[in-house]
């Protein structure tokens, strides 16, 4: 596969992993709340969701799903078993390969003092713009609320691209005490207005020296400023001092892939990634409860 962007690696790190087979990290909040759903199986854990007359399910991890488990739960009718392995290539009877690519391709950075130098170029020149002319006497970096994270993405070129479905989940998210102790918010505000221009939410996961961004934003007048680039290196310094040794980059476009994403993926590429392609998924249909 022709992969624009980097060097995909084939022995990552063990904590270098798809952060939804983590429990602290909410994967059970993206099904939107319209839909039913449950948590299903133990190892692994899946989750499930209905809106009737359509069920899926949904595992993450090398570890093949039990039909035993899955047939457990309220939600167990006639339904689509689709499981995302990490690194394991081999299909199991019974299951079928969705598609010849990969489900997604992570990025990864494991995390040193000297991290900038492997930095590209342009991330150095805008991260030195930032420092000069903006932080400290423009703006700041602050650990915001999520009331002013919410009210600042709303207005931002981030919801006119993307919408609001991310930021929903991360809000759903908030509701999970197991979660939310892992979610720190991070804005760049306007030292003049107190605004908020920049955010983005950083999931810090102690146990696994991992972390993860997400629902990152910037207002149009943050455009030029470098904001952005900011908040990454804050994101990194904040990881130096919490111990933690891997960021973890999730979602970069790829041949197949919506051409939507390719402006984010290369703006995260400046950093000093590495890549790991997950094999592709597999599902099953699974026969169950009629109502």
């Amino acid at each position: 596969m022709d992969f624009p962007f980097g060097e995909i690696v084939t022995n990552p790190p063990p904590n270098v992993a798809p952060p939804e087979s983590w429990p602290e990290f909410g994967d059970s909040a993206y099904p939107p709340p319209f839909c039913a759903k449950e948590l299903v199986g133990t190892n692994p854990q899946g989750v499930r969701w209905a809106l009737w007359p359509v069920c899926f399910e949904q595992y993450y991890g090398d570890q093949e799903p039990t039909l035993e488990e899955s047939a457990k739960g309220v939600l167990a009718r006639n339904r689509e078993i689709i499981w995302k392995r990490t690194t394991r290539t081999d299909v199991p009877k019974g299951w079928r390969v969705r598609g010849s690519q990969p489900w997604r391709i992570d990025g990864f950075v494991v995390l040193t003092p000297d991290y900038q130098n492997t930095w590209k170029s342009d991330a150095k020149r805008n991260l030195h713009t930032w420092q000069k002319k903006f932080l400290g006497t423009r703006y700041r970096i602050d650990e915001v609320s999520l009331d002013e994270f919410v009210a600042a993405y709303k207005k931002s070129l981030t919801r006119t691209k993307i919408g609001l479905d991310l930021l929903n989940a991360l809000v759903r998210k908030f509701s999970i005490p197991e979660v939310r102790e892992h979610i720190t918010l991070w804005g760049v505000r306007d030292i003049a207005t107190n605004a908020i221009v920049a955010g983005t939410a950083a999931f810090y996961f102690p146990k696994r020296s991992a972390t993860v961004r997400e629902c990152p934003f910037i207002l149009p007048e943050a455009r030029k400023t470098y904001a952005m680039t900011g908040l990454m290196d804050h994101w990194f310094k904040e990881s130096l001092r919490r111990g933690i040794t891997t960021h973890l980059f999730t979602h970069f476009w790829h041949p197949g892939a919506s051409k939507g994403w390719v402006g984010f993926s290369e703006f995260k590429s400046h950093f000093g990634l590495q890549y790991v392609a997950y094999p592709p998924e597999l599902s099953r249909f699974v026969r169950g409860k009629l109502l």
